[in-house]
């Protein structure tokens, strides 16, 4: 009878750290940090498809997105089903103008590290403005030839982040930290 006893308490034991691991988990999940795999070369050659990324969501609660941050977020036009990773270029209040295939950000031109000048063409309409809201961002994918985003489907708001992407997580060979880009706004390409 003992050992039916003791063979319950282990089990039982067991069942509740199962239960206090699955709980923090989740909490970590909504709470602080995520994985996304990107999917699609939007964001190339930055972040390539079937990359593993952790996200930051911590930032969700504090409001604090910074200008050049890539950020995971739900797809406007599908929330429930659809999850891009983009790069945030405005910011709300900001005026963002597409003018020669080039980004300015309250008339300043928005020079991008990141970006490599091939990268660029002159869109079929030649100028494009956007004026952000309280709670709108403007953000465009990397491959910029090649990603909807913005340009096409409009700002996002605060409720469709998920989080800044702040590693690479997989494949190990591409494992690296994510930094935020300086921008020197107003600087010539």
């Amino acid at each position: 009878m003992r050992k039916l006893i003791y063979g319950g308490g282990v089990i039982y034991e067991l069942g509740r750290v199962f239960i206090v691991v699955i709980i923090l988990l989740v909490l970590i999940h909504y709470f602080a940090f995520t994985v996304f795999v990107v999917s699609g070369p939007s964001m190339s050659p930055n972040f390539l498809d079937k990359q593993v990324v952790l996200i930051n969501r911590f930032n969700l609660f504090t409001n604090n997105f910074d200008r050049g941050e890539p950020m995971v977020l739900k797809f406007p036009g599908d929330p429930e089903h659809k999850k891009y990773i983009k790069r945030l270029i405005g910011l709300p209040g900001d005026t963002v103008e597409l003018k020669d295939g080039h980004f300015y950000i309250n008339g300043e031109l928005l020079v991008e590290s990141y970006i490599a000048d091939d990268i660029y063409t002159k869109p079929a309409n030649s100028q494009t403005i956007w004026k952000l809201g309280d709670d709108e961002y403007f953000l465009v994918g990397d491959n910029r030839n090649n990603s909807s985003d913005s340009r096409h489907w409009g700002v996002a708001k605060r409720s469709d982040m998920i989080g800044p992407v702040k590693m690479v997580l997989f494949p190990f060979s591409h494992f690296q930290f994510i930094s935020t880009p300086p921008y020197d706004l107003g600087s010539a390409k």
